[in-house]
């Protein structure tokens, strides 16, 4: 080999080296598997090691249903609406939260399909069930979401609602302190 070749060659491994190793790294092979993360090219390169993995965009991960604990290359099962829970676990659905078991966020409600649907402004048609669907201070008025006497209907949700008679009430209550301090003079 002359000079010339011995040098190509050599800048060949040296640019190759990065790309090999970094390969290798992310596919370790436990028995002929692939670890979570690491490039694949079918289903059982992944499957081979990490039970509920799949070969996606030629990586292994966790099949839909399922989140990885890349600590002990496993694919845990994310938890359901209404099971036990702690806060570094993942919900099968993304508005969920852990308040010691999986429900749905203050925002939501869980539908009669088990999945977590934004809470329903007033003026709109209930959700199912009817009786949680509504924002925050609403009802299911029969078909539609309606605001709780007291509060003011707007178009995302129901205010508390000053009247008329709070206000003339406190108006008369005023008079009379002002009056029975004077009296007191």
């Amino acid at each position: 080999m002359t000079n010339c070749t011995m040098a190509s060659l050599s800048t060949i491994v040296l640019l190759l080296f990065p790309l090999v190793s970094f390969y290798c790294a992310n596919t370790v092979a436990v028995q002929g598997g692939v670890r979570l993360g690491g490039a694949c090219t079918i289903n059982t390169n992944c499957t081979t090691n990490v039970t509920n993995s799949e070969c996606k965009n030629k990586t292994c991960q966790c099949v839909s249903t399922f989140y990885p604990q890349t600590e002990n290359n496993t694919c845990q099962a994310k938890k359901a609406l209404g099971v036990q829970c702690t806060e570094n676990e993942e919900f099968s659905d993304v508005n969920a939260t852990c308040t010691s078991t999986c429900k749905c966020k203050t925002s939501h409600y869980k539908d009669s399909t088990n999945s977590c649907k934004p809470r329903i402004a007033p003026n709109n048609a209930c959700g199912n069930p009817k009786n949680t669907s509504c924002v925050a201070h609403a009802f299911c008025n029969v078909t539609t979401c309606a605001c709780y006497k007291g509060f003011k209907t707007t178009k995302t949700g129901c205010n508390a609602a000053v009247t008329m008679a709070i206000a003339e009430m406190s108006t008369i209550i005023m008079c009379f302190m002002l009056a029975y301090f004077e009296v007191l003079k």
